[in-house]
């Protein structure tokens, strides 16, 4: 045994002002009494007025002794050689993605590599620092450059692991850079991890060794689950697959909300997939999710990763907008809305009732007569109305600018279009221009009074857009803008860390979106809808908005590097193989906290003692023994 801070030893000379306190005497106070009949014990104590004694067998003294040596010892922190990994500057990376969850190690395998990385931390000599580095879907620093143990398993306390792959590429740009920090030819880079890690990862400086975690591979795992439409209803399509040794037969249980509907089963061999499909299902709109039962002969599980055994699908029926065109005649509105897919049109003439069904969308082209509908709108070459103010001809339509970095004005390209005229209007504070001329706007677009509004400032047939490229893709940014087929796009592939797009309809100022927890996220939508990235969980999230309920989608794993749990000994950093690491160098283990922990409980045993008294019981000596042992031999 070593010590860190030997100069603390010193303090062991304490010992000697505690053992002559004890040698002292007591200083009596004198008192004049009658006789002495009475007072045999003052009598045997009149030696007490000198100022030593003799020091006698004291249990209190003992243990005051040894708490004194404990706490002594804790100062100086003690040590043990051990065998370490690495030394110097040190850069953990653990790895936290979703198949270190498997539980072939109990209780699963982040928590075998959480032990791993303490007993890194405890034999960190105390030159040494180290950096520790979670790869989760986005990585984190979660203790930088630092020799503090105490600062370095608080943090590795807070490590969590994510439902899906790990980001390595950025957990190693960050290894890199705290690696650049200190000198890298005492620097060592340690990755914790089963071993799953993609191909094609950048190199390290320093030297690299790798930990692995892990024992078995048997496991089963849903990889796909989708549903698609069909002419007898729709279909719904499972596929499993076997990534241990040895061929395996499992149920595929389906189930429509918690209504269990299907189950068959797979037998499917080693390294192989099988598929599932179920026929003719209800057109109704419906949430399904796909379990599998794995057990082996004995009726136990024999699954190390149950996280992949579960898949969700949502099935929405396909649906058409309706959409309006007020119009006395204008086959390039007609054709572009016949072929937006996702949209009915009907086709009304100016002045004539609106319908009093309601419609997704109306489109204006030309004069406008009486009350705008409440309700989306796209009005081409538009006169005066509610919403603003039409001014005379212009035909300064040159020098057009179009907005950069905005969703209506994607993929645009504005050189090859030629205007004739336009007319004047100022865009209105509830817009944003789109197009810009010299002589004014020539596409704005907003929301106003809970809809969405956008106006083509010119004549379709005063122009030659309708046929340049331009057209499809304005009037198809457009018209998604204003009647969005679908709320949201998510396919069935969506996985953990996936970001979604959700575009509300005209006058939804808030999503709302609950994930499978049960938690809940409040997003402000904006013109280019809603971001949503807090895919962290798999199951079946619910949208909500302020008027309606939106719908719903799933988070799947489907990630078949993440299901093959099998360890490997070797992964590749850069053009290297790094194999499994062995302790070779020498580390230091502090037992320093346990001697604290000893001297905590001598001090209790030190209070207790006080309390009751602690002068050790007189024993006999060995010649008093032998001769009670001789009497009672006679």
């Amino acid at each position: 045994m070593s010590f860190l801070t030997p100069l603390f030893l010193a303090l062991l000379a304490l010992a000697v002002p505690i053992i002559v306190l004890y040698m002292l005497k007591l200083r009596r106070r004198e008192v004049e009494v009658s006789s002495t009949l009475l007072w045999q014990m003052l009598l045997r104590d009149r030696e007490a007025n000198a100022p030593w004694q003799k020091l006698k067998r004291n249990l209190l003294l003992f243990v005051q002794l040894l708490l004194l040596t404990a706490l002594v010892l804790a100062l100086a922190r003690p040590f043990f050689w051990v065998q370490a990994i690495a030394t110097g500057t040190v850069v953990v990376v653990l790895d936290a993605s979703a198949s270190m969850r498997a539980t072939d190690l109990v209780p699963n395998r982040f928590e075998a590599a959480r032990v791993a990385v303490q007993q890194l931390i405890d034999g960190l000599p105390a030159e040494s620092q180290m950096t520790l580095i979670l790869a989760g879907h986005q990585p984190e620093v979660l203790a930088s450059a630092t020799s503090d143990k105490t600062v370095l398993r608080e943090a590795l306390s807070r490590a969590a692991t994510f439902a899906g792959p790990a980001n390595w590429e950025a957990a190693l740009a960050l290894a890199a850079g705290a690696v650049r920090l200190g000198p890298v030819d005492n620097a060592t880079t340690v990755i914790v991890s089963d071993g799953g890690l993609p191909s094609g990862l950048p190199a390290l400086p320093g030297e690299v060794r790798y930990l692995p975690i892990g024992r078995a591979s048997d496991n089963l795992a849903l990889i796909a689950l989708a549903l698609r439409p069909a002419e007898g209803g729709p279909q719904l399509f499972a596929k499993v697959a076997n990534y241990g040794d040895a061929e395996r037969s499992v149920i595929v249980s389906f189930y429509e909300g918690e209504q269990l509907f299907s189950a068959q089963q797979v037998t499917v061999a080693p390294g192989k997939t099988g598929d599932v499909i179920l026929t003719e299902l209800p057109e109704a709109p419906a949430v399904y999710e796909a379990r599998l039962s794995v057990l082996g002969a004995d009726g136990q599980a024999i699954d190390a990763f149950p996280l992949d055994d579960r898949a969700w699908t949502v099935y929405q029926p396909p649906s058409a907008g309706r959409a309006l065109l007020v119009s006395p005649g204008n086959v390039f509105l007609e054709q572009v809305l016949t072929a937006l897919p996702g949209l009915t049109p009907f086709r009304s003439l100016p002045g004539a009732p609106i319908p009093t069904d309601p419609f997704d969308l109306y489109v204006f082209d030309g004069v406008i007569s009486g009350t705008l509908p409440a309700a989306d709108l796209l009005l081409i070459n538009p006169s005066s109305n509610a919403l603003f103010t039409v001014g005379a001809a212009f035909t300064n339509t040159h020098s057009v600018s179009v907005r950069p970095n905005d969703p209506l004005t994607r993929y645009l390209d504005w050189d090859a279009v030629h205007i004739l005229r336009a007319f004047e209007t100022e865009t209105p504070a509830w817009a944003r221009t789109l197009v810009q001329a010299e002589g004014g706007p020539l596409v704005f677009a907003g929301e106003v009074g809970g809809r969405r509004v956008a106006v083509v400032m010119f004549d379709l047939h005063d122009s030659d857009l309708p046929l340049q490229v331009t057209y499809p893709i304005l009037m198809a940014n457009l018209i998604n803008y204003l009647a969005p087929a679908e709320n949201f796009s998510a396919p069935d592939g969506l996985r953990p860390g996936d970001t979604l797009t959700i575009r509300p309809s005209g006058g939804d100022a808030v999503i709302g979106i609950q994930d499978p927890t049960g938690a809940r996220f409040a997003t402000a939508t904006t013109e280019a809808g809603v971001l949503f990235a807090e895919t962290y969980e798999l199951g079946v999230y619910t949208v909500l908005s302020n008027q309606s309920l939106l719908g719903s989608f799933a988070v799947n794993l489907f990630d078949p590097a993440e299901s093959n749990i099998r360890p490997v000994d070797v992964i590749r950093v850069g053009r290297s193989d790094v194999v499994a690491t062995v302790r070779e160098e020498q580390g230091q283990l502090e037992i320093w906290p346990w001697v604290a922990g000893v001297a905590f409980v001598l001090l209790l045993l030190e209070w207790w003692l006080y309390q009751r008294g602690a002068t050790l019981p007189s024993m006999p000596g060995w010649r008093g023994f032998f001769s009670r042992k001789k009497m009672a031999e006679k």
